[in-house]
């Protein structure tokens, strides 16, 4: 059986997806199964690992990612997009995790994030751990870090789910049980399978080491949004509203009321305030987030709402701080994230070597 699915969602106007698959399939050993899943899903390649499912180009972005998933076969999932990019070795990592703890039915990893539309001179420094080890993370800490936004900053801060994470095959059958949403959807599905990897993975492992690099971009709130007629927090407000929308119709589902209303939750929409650089965008978005927290719940957290504008600078420090090495966003010359990631993985033990030696 297939060991590793690498799901790449690939929506209309997606980026080249071709560095990616090359480097997926550079060994003709490897036991993977690439899926592309989109209106427009093609490959030139004919390897028989990659699999092709042609979409209606009307599905929204969570319906496509759900649709990529469900055609995966192997023993684990992961998602990327095209424009980011994975360890080829992951299959060795879950194939460990298989042999050495056969309990652990979710991994997630340092992810590296380079914003795509950074310039050369003015990018904030990009920082790589200096320890690879595997360490259990609790899954109660990790329940609290999501749902109830236990230090966070604009979004939980937790690692777990589809998106560079990868997930056993009996968590992703328990999360496709439920049926896929009808009456909501959201812009930011890795925030929804986050929420249901915490709830029906049982062990969770996380990995020091960066084993991927996501080309992000800033969060643009949409302008068509269908907010719940019973919570105040919409993917209109900003990344955190999303967040706290894509919690709230999870627990719904599952007959559970929202419970993030906590002073967590406030410092989290005021850092979602804080990351926009101009005052104007500062002064909007919160007071959408100050007229939200008044509606909820008779308004008790909104006098605990009062972030200050401040202007940013990028930290571009550059050298080993707080057990990390912090470089250059365009180190070797790097512009996208396959490049960033076969410069940067040189200053990295090898996923074999990292393994290896653990079971030394």
């Amino acid at each position: 059986m297939t060991k590793l699915s690498i799901c790449i969602p690939l929506e209309t106007g997606a980026g080249d997806h071709a560095p990616l698959i090359d480097a997926l399939l550079a060994d003709p050993k490897a036991n993977i199964e690439i899926v592309l899943a989109g209106p427009q899903a093609a490959v030139e390649k004919t390897d028989g690992r990659i699999k092709v499912v042609v979409t209606d180009a009307s599905l929204s972005r969570q319906s496509l990612w759900h649709t990529a998933i469900t055609a995966a076969s192997g023993d684990w999932v992961t998602l990327v997009n095209p424009g980011d990019m994975i360890e080829p070795d992951l299959v060795q990592m879950v194939d460990y995790l298989e042999r050495t703890s056969p309990h652990i039915d979710a991994l997630a990893w340092t992810v590296l994030q380079i914003d795509r539309d950074a310039e050369p001179g003015k990018a904030t420094s990009i920082a790589i751990p200096t320890r690879y080890h595997i360490d259990h993370f609790d899954k109660t800490a990790m329940l609290k870090a999501f749902f109830y936004w236990k230090g966070s900053l604009n979004v939980p801060k937790v690692p777990f789910g589809i998106h560079h994470a990868a997930i056993r095959r009996s968590v992703v059958d328990a999360i496709l049980s439920v049926p896929a949403p009808q009456s909501w959807s959201t812009m930011v599905p890795q925030y929804e399978w986050a929420a249901k990897t915490l709830i029906f993975a049982e062990e969770l492992a996380f990995c020091s080491r960066p084993l991927s690099v996501v080309n992000t971009s800033a969060y643009v709130a949409p302008s068509v949004f269908l907010q719940p007629s019973d919570f105040p927090f919409h993917a209109g407000l900003g990344l955190a509203g999303a967040v706290a929308e894509v919690q709230f119709h999870v627990l719904r589902e599952l007959g559970t009321e929202w419970g993030g209303g906590g002073e967590d939750f406030v410092r989290a929409c005021s850092i979602d305030c804080l990351l926009e650089r101009d005052f104007e965008s500062f002064r909007q978005k919160g007071n959408g987030y100050f007229a939200a927290l008044q509606q909820f719940e008779n308004g008790r957290l909104a006098a605990q709402f009062r972030p200050q504008f401040a202007e940013r600078n990028p930290d571009q420090r550059r050298g080993l701080y707080d057990k990390a090495l912090l470089i250059d966003r365009f180190v070797g010359g790097a512009q996208t994230a396959p490049e960033f990631y076969n410069v940067v993985k040189w200053m990295m033990p090898s996923v074999h070597v990292i393994c290896d030696g653990m079971t030394q």
